[in-house]
């Protein structure tokens, strides 16, 4: 759990969360998070530590067709 303060930001949260998991000993399948973490930041940290996510996010005009199509998304099976 993690008490938010004035001036977090949803990446600055997620790096965090993320280095926790890296220093535990566990075997992560895949990170499960809010839409309020879909940015550019968000993404571009969940792909720098290589975890698999799942994150609702609102599917709308060319823009976000185009980052959908360049392999943001991963599907697993589990």
């Amino acid at each position: 759990m993690h008490r938010l303060v004035d001036g977090d930001t949803a990446s600055s949260v997620l790096a965090e969360f993320l280095g926790l998991l890296d220093g535990l000993d566990l075997s992560v399948k895949a990170v499960y998070l809010d839409r309020e973490f879909y940015d550019s930041k968000c993404l571009t940290l969940l792909q720098a530590h290589n975890y698999a996510y799942v994150m609702p996010i609102v599917r709308w005009g060319k823009t976000i067709k185009q980052e959908l199509s360049e392999g943001w998304s991963r599907v697993i099976q589990h």
